[in-house]
C-alpha cells in the first residue's frame, strides 16, 4: 500500500496509507449490497401498490426513474452529504481527500462521479494500482485519493492557539524543531497529564535539550509547555 504524505494548512506533515484495492472492491460490495436491498425493498412495495401503476404512460417512466436514480446518484450524493464516504467506505474506514488534506469540493466530487461511467471494473483496478496515490481516472482528474482512516495525528493535535501579541519568547531555539516534533511533545505532555510518566516526559526534555542546545533549570513539564508556546508564536506570529 502507498504512503501518502499531506501537508496541512497548519504546516503539519500527515502520513496516510492510501486504500488498498482490496479495500475499494469491498466498500464496492457493500454498497451493492445496498442497492439490492433498495431493489428488494422496491420490487416488494410495488408488489403491494399492484400493476395498476403501469397502467398509465407516465407511471412506467416514473417508477423506473424512482428505481434508478438513486442508485445514479449513490455515490455522489453520499460523498457530498457524507464527508468523502459512502455506507461501503464508512465500514471499510477509508474516505476521499483532496491530495492537500483538503476536503474535496463539491466539484471534485462530481469529477469522480462523472468518470464513473469508464472508470470501472478492470481499468479502474488497473489504474489504482499502477497509480503510486491510489488514484483511478476520476480521482486523478478530480486531485483526490482514497485513504485509510489511520491518521497518526488527530485533529486535536493540529489545533493551536495564537499567543498574544505581547508574548515575550523564552527559547527561540523553539523554532528548531520540526512540525512533526511538537505534535510528538504535545502528545507526551497530554500523556503525562493523564498517566503521569515522569519518564517519557523526561527523555521528551532531553530530546529536545539534544536538538536545541538549550540549558534551563525548568523542570520538564514547565520546560516543554514552554517549548509548545514558543513555537506556537513563533509559526503564527504575522
Amino acid at each position: 500500500m502507498s504512503e501518502l504524505k499531506i501537508q496541512t494548512s497548519q504546516n503539519v506533515t500527515l502520513e496516510f496509507t492510501a486504500a488498498s484495492v482490496g479495500d475499494r472492491i469491498l466498500a464496492h460490495i457493500i454498497d451493492y449490497l445496498i442497492f439490492f436491498a433498495w431493489f428488494l425493498i422496491f420490487l416488494l412495495t410495488l408488489g403491494v401498490l399492484g400493476k395498476d401503476l403501469f397502467n398509465t404512460t407516465i407511471g412506467p417512466v416514473s417508477i423506473t426513474l424512482f428505481m434508478i436514480l438513486p442508485i445514479l446518484f449513490y455515490d455522489l450524493l453520499c460523498e457530498i452529504f457524507m464527508n468523502g464516504q459512502s455506507v461501503g467506505k464508512i465500514a471499510m474506514k477509508i474516505k476521499v481527500l483532496k491530495l492537500d488534506g483538503s476536503h474535496p469540493t463539491i466539484g471534485a466530487y462530481l469529477m469522480r462521479w462523472i468518470f464513473r461511467v469508464f472508470d470501472r471494473g478492470l481499468i479502474a483496478l488497473i489504474t489504482i494500482a499502477v497509480n503510486n496515490k491510489g488514484q483511478r481516472l476520476g480521482d486523478i482528474a478530480a486531485g483526490t485519493t482514497v485513504v485509510k482512516l489511520r491518521n497518526p495525528v488527530s485533529l486535536e493535535d493540529l489545533v493551536t492557539e495564537k499567543t498574544d501579541i505581547n508574548y515575550v519568547l523564552t527559547f527561540p531555539e523553539a523554532s528548531l524543531l520540526s512540525d512533526k516534533d511538537i505534535v510528538t511533545l504535545r502528545a507526551v505532555v497530554r500523556k503525562y497529564e493523564r498517566e503521569g510518566n515522569e519518564d517519557l516526559l523526561e527523555q521528551a526534555a532531553l530530546k529536545v535539550k539534544s536538538v536545541t542546545n538549550i540549558s534551563t533549570e525548568l523542570d520538564d513539564l514547565t520546560f516543554l509547555n514552554k517549548i509548545l508556546q514558543d513555537h506556537t508564536h513563533l509559526m503564527t506570529a504575522e
